[in-house]
């Protein structure tokens, strides 16, 4: 007698989100999942170490070793954040400080999404009327997020790079970069 399939919990907060179908396919491939109450949060933020974690699950990132920053080593994620760092996807705020539980920002989303999708920076013109308040170091990352159909802002023309980025945003991200 087989053991039951164990079933994946219904989300109940999902339905007609604007980033359904990408939050689904990434609970499809097992890179991203819901809370056990049945919710996803599509709205709540994501931590650095969280997104560092589905993009080594979405894209089945492997790896002999990585960096191991002081503030990671005791880290639930250590062994996510340091596959993305081995693979150059993710930088800490220095040698030793990564701040896995630091919400992500918009703008460090897009730097991350960019180097995933083996892609580079790129100079070029935003038209976001705030892109004056994207970072220096983000600039021409944002630049290729947005060129790349990766990232986009929202329906006001901002972009809000120092803004958390939500789980919802996330998800749709990495999804853009999969469906290439």
């Amino acid at each position: 007698i087989n053991p039951p399939e164990e079933e994946e919990p219904v989300l109940t907060d999902i339905d007609e989100h604007w980033a359904e179908a990408g939050i689904e396919y990434l609970i499809d491939i097992g890179a991203i999942a819901g809370y056990p109450d049945g919710t996803f949060r599509p709205d709540a933020p994501i931590t650095r170490a969280e997104f560092a974690k589905v993009i080594v699950e979405a894209f089945e990132l492997s790896a002999e070793s990585g960096k191991v920053f002081a503030d990671t080593a005791d880290h639930w994620a250590k062994d996510y954040i340091a596959l993305a760092a081995a693979h150059g996807i993710v930088l800490g705020y220095n040698d030793q400080e990564f701040g896995p539980d630091d919400l992500i920002t918009r703008e460090q989303m897009a730097i991350m999404i960019v180097k995933a999708a083996g892609l580079t920076a790129t100079e070029g013109e935003l038209s976001y009327i705030d892109k004056a308040e994207i970072s220096s170091w983000a600039y021409n990352w944002v630049v290729s997020a947005a060129q790349n159909e990766l990232m986009s802002g929202y329906t006001d023309n901002t972009f809000k790079p120092l803004n958390n980025a939500t789980r919802a945003e996330a998800a749709t991200v990495i999804y853009n970069v999969l469906m290439k």
